[in-house]
């Protein structure tokens, strides 16, 4: 009996042992988080799934729709509005300093015909804001508006900025 149970001892933990992860098998660090927090690739998919599937934003059914490109412009205004909400504790569309996107926009050399922003803020990951945004008719809107052909996200701690536009 006593054999049997050291036996058995050493068949479970050869068990627990193998089945132990080992770190050098631990995936790589995304490549794709840049220094402000945010997965451009997986935004980009995100907001591309929804406008080529078309979806329901309130109760407006929103036909499908071409995807859109990501513009570093765009990202470049998103994260500077989403750092300037961040430092400076306020929530808006217009800056402090009286200035709405387009401004923003033309300031850093962004020439649109049009454009459209999100902002949010509270959500920690990629598919929570876009989440909220699809959830929130507006926003939703802006996202499948077939007149935008270009997007940036920006993000400072849990304030978010989407712009698009078109040149």
């Amino acid at each position: 009996m006593k054999k049997s149970l050291v036996i058995f001892a050493i068949l479970i933990g050869t068990t627990i042992f193998s089945c132990k992860k080992k770190t050098d098998e631990d995936p790589a660090p995304n490549q794709n988080v840049p220094t402000t927090g945010i997965d451009k690739n997986k935004l980009l998919q995100l907001v591309n799934n929804l406008r080529t599937a078309g979806c329901t934003c309130g109760s407006t059914n929103m036909p499908k729709v071409a995807p859109v490109a990501w513009n570093d412009l765009l990202e470049q205004a998103a994260t500077a509005h989403s750092q300037d909400m961040a430092t400076k504790n306020y929530f808006s569309h217009t800056s402090q300093d009286g200035k709405n996107p387009g401004q923003r926009l033309t300031a850093i050399g962004y020439t649109w015909t049009t454009w459209a922003e999100n902002i949010a803020n509270g959500y920690t990951s990629e598919e929570a804001v876009i989440e909220g945004w699809k959830n929130s008719e507006g926003h939703c809107k802006n996202i499948m508006n077939a007149s935008m052909t270009e997007m940036g996200v920006g993000r400072s701690g849990n304030y978010w900025t989407q712009v698009f536009g078109k040149r």
